[in-house]
């Protein structure tokens, strides 16, 4: 069992963002729950894979890294960020 203070959340609206992070990730996270949302989202539960750690940073830094670079991820595949041309 997995102390809940080690674990984080991240919601992805689109499955690429979710599928690039993923694979961004596969080796340095344990995946605990992955539900789709009502809105076609996906909210992810995940705590990090010891084995992969860094010794130089705190467990809490390098888990709050992953969160923040998964929140850019989705903004980038979410659409909000694109131009229409007219």
């Amino acid at each position: 069992m997995v102390d809940k203070n080690l674990e984080q959340t991240v919601v992805f609206h689109s499955m690429d963002g979710l599928n690039e992070w993923q694979r961004k990730y596969y080796s340095k996270i344990i995946i605990t729950e992955h539900m789709e949302t009502a809105d076609k989202g996906y909210l992810i539960t995940f705590f990090l894979n010891r084995k992969h750690l860094s010794v130089k940073h705190s467990y809490t830094d390098q888990l709050m890294d992953i969160v923040l670079d998964a929140k850019t991820i989705d903004y980038y595949h979410s659409g909000i960020n694109t131009v229409r041309l007219f």
